[in-house]
This record gives structure tokens, sequence and C-alpha cells, in this order.
């Protein structure tokens, strides 16, 4: 709730705000904190289990929302999505996208130093050799990962400050603590409504 109240906070989100949660998936990283807004969802999947007033599901991919108009919506917002999306083009893609669609927006992905890897609950996971990944994912269970045998692991995207300016160059990169002093530590990567 803290997290979702700072990334509010930071875009000066109102209850009259229509908004576009890119890879909605289950609600659980938004929706689930937010009762006032119309919320739309979008996601790869066919369905959604998300029951709320004021919510509507779209199936569709966020590297192309052409159903959508310029500044259709007051707030686009993407939670826990662009560490995951490949290759880096599908990535700038939906940057201009969001860019585009939004008036405002505010994208959430894992810091560059987080001390703990969020996916795979690792000390500094993103900083080890491929190798190594490799190694760890054939012999263990890590996160909400499971023993691979050939070894394979999923590639994230982990940026420095820079990297996301590069893709949101209108947009400003807030570091925000998520647990404790960097143990789990995220960008927000944010344009103000209406900024």
């Amino acid at each position: 709730i803290k997290r979702y109240n700072q990334m509010c906070e930071l875009v000066g989100l109102k209850p009259a705000h229509r908004i576009l949660d890119v890879g909605s998936g289950n609600g659980l990283s938004f929706e689930i904190f937010n009762k006032e807004n119309e919320i739309t969802g979008l996601d790869l999947d066919a369905k959604t289990s998300i029951k709320r007033n004021k919510f509507k599901y779209v199936q569709g991919d966020g590297s192309d929302m052409h159903m959508f108009k310029n500044k259709e919506f007051d707030l686009v917002v993407c939670v826990g999505v662009f560490e995951h999306v490949h290759p880096y083009e599908k990535m700038r893609n939906m940057a201009e996208e969001i860019r585009r669609i939004g008036k405002g927006y505010v994208i959430l992905i894992p810091h560059f130093w987080t001390i703990i890897e969020p996916h795979y609950q690792v000390p500094f996971w993103q900083l080890y050799p491929r190798s190594l990944k490799m190694f760890l994912t054939k012999h263990f269970n890590l996160g909400n990962y499971y023993k691979n045998e050939k070894g394979e692991y999923e590639v994230l995207n982990y940026f420095r400050k820079s990297g996301w300016e590069k893709l949101f160059p209108d947009g400003e990169v807030f570091s925000y603590n998520h647990i404790g002093p960097g143990i789990i530590k995220n960008f927000i990567v944010f344009r103000k409504i209406n900024a």
C-alpha cells in the first residue's frame, strides 16, 4: 500500500482520472488498492480474474495499443512488466505507446542495485554471470522459479537510471525502497498527469 500511495502521489492521481493498466494480470499490484478510478486492464491473457466495479478488460499487447487514441487515458500504469519484455525493440515500442496513450504514466520496475532480486530472491542476482545463473537454476528452486534440468533462466531487464531515462525521455525516475534500506528497491518512472 505504501508503494501504491507513492506512485499515486508522484503522478497526482485523482478519483476522476481514467486509468489504463498495461499488464494488469490478476490486479494484485494496482487494482487491489484502487476502488475509486475507472480502470481498463490490458494483458496478453484471454481473460482476467479481476472482479471490481469500474473495471473493463481488453486482451492485447502493450507494444501495439492501436485500439486506443492519443492521450485517451489520464494515467497509464505498468507494474512489474518491463523487466520481462524482449527484445529491446518491443520494449521501446511499449514505452512509446504508453507515452502516446497517457496524459501521465507510472512504471514500476526493479532497481538495478536492489539487494535481493525480487523474482529469484537471490542477493544481487542481476549481476551474476550467465554460467552461475545456469548452475543455480539447474540445482536449486529459487524464488518463484523451480529447478530446470537445462539450467535455463529468465533473462530480466535490469537497466541503470539512464537506461530508463532513454526509454522515457519526458519522464522522471524516482528510486523507491520497497523493503528496508534497499533490500528490495524499485525504480518508479513517471510523468505527472497533465504535466
